[in-house]
């Protein structure tokens, strides 16, 4: 419940960034898909990173299941240095890459009235500054959340997200429409408004985890010499699986996004707002696997494999449950959800119709994204990279682009090569998790009978 609350929170701030900047810009469109492209390759770079962090979780479940507080304690040591490294890496390809925003209206076709690319890249790149310089504080918060999580302490962050998210908000009401004496500054106040509140979760959970006196049982442990190689390769050996299979999920995304604005600044917002929606659906089938990924990691740890599959049975029946129900209300409230985000009547029909078909592919998500948590947990990660490979690079772009522009689907054919890629994940995934349970009850039964 703690993961869910923070995911519940970060969606919060989502849906207020959103709404607020696309209120900002009126009936004028091109805010909102300022942001829209910002976040976009943004996010590509970031969640390469965050997938390299995503290892520290399941590796120190497993030794806290030992009870090997030693070893959890240099994984903490570690882990805070290899997240910093992460952070200064992900800011140099960040910075490295702005210059792509600004060669994108050479790349992409304007399609019917989309002569607006420049406009958005011009409003897009401030936005973006200030997101690349939120990268390192978010990749430190990250090392001591993933920590946390490990532990099985899912409440301390929870508190520090839902108030730095609280945080976050209140600075978008001063900086995007201009209070308190500060001019607006619309979509990169925004960004500025992120920057700050990240830099206060960072310097909250890091007060907490090195003071407080509940960790002093594993600060008491820490090496003298804080790099050590053989921690930081038990965290990349399954973080970077994590991160190769999460940047390609997010390429296929961000590949929609972009190639949206080929249909201009219209369906660029209507496509921003559409994945802002349907994120409030993914965040929680997060917030789940990250749960499973925490249990699923101490039964791997403690060698218990009897609960494995109750484990498996109730994250699937959650996260289905979840999904149907965010599924039945996208489609009854097509109508009326977009207009909290935009005043443009054309990007409420738009966001309206293309919400009938994120829709659909609510459950393939929600199955390939849990899928994903549990053989995390396993630290069965290298073959999730074959799986995303064929899945989103060779499946689902190509798909998308031929529907979209071969085709004449415009923007609903690059939904619909999305639901193929997420549809094949999330059938390989499954599989895999049915595969190793088998063989772990197998292994079990085995050593019973002996």
């Amino acid at each position: 419940m703690p993961v869910v609350l923070a995911q519940a929170g970060q969606l919060t701030t989502q849906f207020a960034d959103t709404a607020m900047v696309g209120r900002f810009g009126g009936e004028d469109p091109l805010p909102l898909a300022a942001v829209s492209l910002g976040s976009a390759l943004f996010l590509i770079i970031y969640l390469g990173a965050l997938g390299l962090a995503l290892g520290i979780t399941p590796v120190i479940g497993e030794h806290f299941a030992k009870g090997d507080k030693r070893r959890v304690a240099h994984l903490l040591q570690n882990s805070m240095l290899y997240c910093a490294v992460v952070g200064v890496a992900a800011t140099g390809i960040a910075l490295a890459a702005r210059p792509l925003m600004w060669a994108l209206s050479d790349v992409l076709t304007p399609q019917s009235d989309a002569a607006d690319i420049d406009a958005v890249v011009q409003c897009a790149v401030p936005y973006f500054d200030m997101l690349i310089w939120s990268i390192v504080p978010l990749m430190i918060f990250l090392s001591f959340k993933q920590f946390l999580e490990g532990i099985g302490n899912t409440a301390i962050a929870m508190w520090i997200v839902l108030g730095c998210n609280a945080l976050n908000v209140a600075l978008n009401y001063v900086f995007i429409f201009g209070h308190c004496g500060v001019e607006p500054m619309g979509a990169e106040g925004a960004g500025l408004a992120t920057l700050i509140s990240r830099i206060v979760q960072m310097a909250c959970i890091a007060v907490i985890v090195l003071r407080a006196e509940r960790f002093g049982e594993y600060r008491r442990h820490f090496a003298r010499r804080v790099t050590s190689w053989p921690p930081i390769r038990a965290i990349l050996r399954v973080g970077y699986p994590i991160a190769f299979q999460m940047v390609l999920e997010a390429s296929a995304f961000i590949a929609t996004t972009i190639l949206a604005l080929s249909f201009g600044a219209v369906a660029s917002s209507a496509f921003q707002i559409t994945f802002n929606i349907a994120n409030m659906a993914w965040m929680i089938i997060v917030a789940i696997g990250s749960a499973s990924t925490i249990v699923v990691s101490h039964i791997y740890g403690a060698g218990d494999f009897r609960r494995l599959r109750p484990t498996i049975s109730a994250t699937y029946r959650m996260g289905l449950a979840w999904s149907i129900a965010m599924a039945a209300i996208f489609v009854m409230l097509r109508g009326s959800i977009p207009a909290l985000f935009t005043d443009n009547e054309e990007v409420i029909a738009l966001t309206g119709y293309l919400l009938i078909y994120i829709s659909i592919y609510q459950i393939s998500d929600g199955i390939q994204g849990l899928s994903i948590s549990m053989l995390r947990g396993l630290q069965d990660v290298r073959i999730i990279m074959p799986i995303v490979l064929v899945s989103y690079l060779l499946l689902n772009i190509p798909i998308g682009y031929m529907l979209a522009f071969k085709c004449g689907m415009g923007p609903v054919g690059l939904v619909l090569g999305l639901l193929v890629g997420l549809t094949t994940a999330a059938v390989l995934t499954s599989l895999r998790v049915r595969s190793q349970m088998r063989r772990r009850e197998r292994a079990d039964s085995a050593a019973a009978a002996r």
